[in-house]
């Protein structure tokens, strides 16, 4: 049952090239930077509100601010989310940074002027809907700037290792702060949110490919916008996905209890004060922070449900010992291993999502699962001063651990199976990423290009393409092999994962030569929008197939010569 030592050294060293190449890559090093800062500010501001809730009306009022804070995002993410569908993800996701930029500064305002209570309510749900939505649509804009499927999985990572690091200062922070009291704790988290709108407002837009349009209106049945219920409709027909929303939201669930039972046992049973919330916070992040370093042997795998499963086992277990084991350095740890299993649970979950989830309703599926979340995180706020009042401190933990072993039992068939869905036929993208002009393309564009290629299929002599005539194609050899002929002489000839077509589109002329088919040959059309688009549309690419036209302009001199 256990890798071999020289495989998983393998693995490591493919992994850290991965997280490197995520590190050279300028958009998602900003990206991730912002999420990172973004997940600190958002925490440091949750513990100063938690505090002040609990000051107003003990473990009611706690459960009363969650339940202010995910109850608008049933509606409010899924509708912000649908517009990172409709527009370019990287505008939306700057405004929803500028919105939660706002909202923390008026927090921190309220806080500082005794505002009462209801008023904080009111900015607490807006400034929310705002930090719930960056998830879905930055999850959404990630396939779109990595190059490869590992660097997909690694950009998860590093996204993973950032929330962890937030997690950790954030709280850490706030709890520190509170010594100045709520209205220092949250200017802080505002500052903290204006850095991030600063890096992440430096990420460049994404290519949008002509056919990304009218699919999206196909999946939506014939409509030409986005809307609201997308989600729902969409995911009818991806029943796999389903499963695994309706599953991964019942961590969210948890974690809503868990918030409200970490501020009661930290003030009231395990007597560390209001800092403390802080303290127990931090040591999810800190648990995370390890998470993500060990989930670093997840790239390059491919299957990823059983880590998924994992993740859910052991963010649950621990929240039990808790119950039994009620002492601080237990606590401590348990809940750093509940940060740990969080990462992992993360980076399978989303990943999971990003390879099964079409990119023309990837934000609005997204924007769907979490208001979900944030309908089950309120719903566990609830639940958890039920259970205390019923079960007692340690009767609640007891059962709030329960809860996702058992989900994860239930749900195991089904979960396993997700690996094995795939939307984009593999065969076609391997031969997209045998061409030296697409490997510098993203993950999400080269799935567009191989959904858009069309099967053609060539007899012995017959014609590719002709002379003179306008390019309105290009064209992937998949079997057999094919002739270049120009004024009568061959000028070489092209077999398996070799190309014809790309001079004519990226020139704007006919067709210099005339491409025939020797044997029996198959073949992949890709139209012209589609590849000017994507080739384009990166500077990388761009300059990649300039120098293929350059290299086959002067070699057809050549040999003509």
């Amino acid at each position: 049952m256990f890798e071999p030592v020289h495989e998983i050294r393998l693995q490591l060293a493919a992994s850290q090239h991965a997280l490197r190449r995520v590190l050279l890559n300028p958009d998602l090093r900003r990206l991730g930077t912002a999420w990172t800062l973004s997940i600190a500010a958002q925490w440091a501001l949750i513990v100063a509100l938690l505090v002040y809730a609990y000051q107003e009306g003990g473990a009611v009022g706690v459960g009363i601010l969650g339940l202010a804070r995910t109850l608008p995002t049933l509606i409010g993410v899924p509708i912000a989310s649908t517009l990172g569908d409709r527009h370019s993800g990287t505008r939306v996701l700057l405004g929803i940074y500028a919105t939660a930029l706002a909202t923390a500064i008026a927090a921190a305002v309220a806080l500082a002027l005794g505002s009462p209570f209801v008023i904080l309510l009111v900015i607490a749900a807006v400034n929310a809907v705002a930090t719930a939505a960056v998830r879905p649509l930055q999850n959404t804009i990630i396939p779109g700037l990595a190059r490869s499927p590992e660097e997909l999985v690694a950009a998860n990572v590093a996204t993973s290792t950032g929330e962890g690091v937030g997690l950790l200062v954030g709280p850490a922070l706030g709890g520190i702060l509170l010594v100045l009291g709520t209205a220092a704790a949250a200017t802080a988290g505002a500052l903290g949110m204006a850095l991030a709108t600063i890096a992440f407002s430096r990420v460049r837009p994404l290519i949008r490919l002509p056919g990304a349009a009218s699919a999206a209106r196909q999946s939506h049945g014939g409509r030409s916008k986005a809307g609201f219920l997308d989600g729902f409709r969409s995911l009818r027909s991806l029943p796999t996905p389903l499963l695994i929303i309706v599953v991964f939201g019942v961590q969210p669930f948890v974690r809503g209890m868990l918030t409200v039972l970490i501020v009661v046992a930290t003030i009231g049973t395990l007597g560390l004060g209001e800092s403390g919330v802080g303290l127990l916070n931090s040591a999810i992040g800190a648990g995370g922070i390890i998470g993500a370093i060990g989930s670093v042997l997840l790239v390059g795998r491919r299957r990823l449900a059983p880590f998924f499963i994992l993740g859910l086992v052991f963010w649950g277990a621990p929240i039990s010992v808790v119950g039994l084991l009620p002492v601080v350095w237990v606590v401590v740890a348990a809940l750093g291993v509940v940060g740990a299993s969080n990462a992992i649970l993360d980076v399978a979950g989303f990943t999971l999502f990003q390879r099964s989830i079409p990119n023309e309703v990837r934000a609005s599926i997204m924007g769907l699962f979490e208001g979900y979340i944030a309908a089950t995180a309120g719903l566990g706020g609830i639940v958890a001063p039920l259970l205390l009042a019923v079960l007692g401190v340690q009767g609640a933990f007891l059962v709030t651990g329960a809860i996702l072993p058992v989900v994860a039992a239930v749900s195991l068939r089904g979960v396993l199976r997700a690996d094995d869905v795939a939307l984009v036929p593999e065969h076609q993208l391997r031969l997209l990423r045998g061409i030296s002009m697409f490997a510098p393309l993203s993950v999400s564009t080269v799935e567009q290009l191989a959904g858009s290629l069309t099967a053609l299929h060539f007899a012995p002599g017959e014609v590719l393409m002709r002379a003179g005539d306008p390019g309105d194609r290009f064209i992937l050899i998949d079997a057999g092999s094919v002739e270049v002929e120009q004024a009568g002489k061959t000028l070489r000839t092209i077999g398996a994962g070799g190309h014809v077509g790309e001079i004519a589109l990226l020139r704007s002329i006919p067709r210099t030569a005339t491409v025939r088919a020797v044997t029996e040959t198959s073949a992949f059309g890709l139209d012209s929008p589609s590849f000017i688009a994507a080739v384009c549309g990166d500077r990388e690419a761009a300059v990649s197939a300039e120098r293929v036209v350059d290299a086959r302009l002067a070699n057809n001199e050549d040999r003509s010569t």
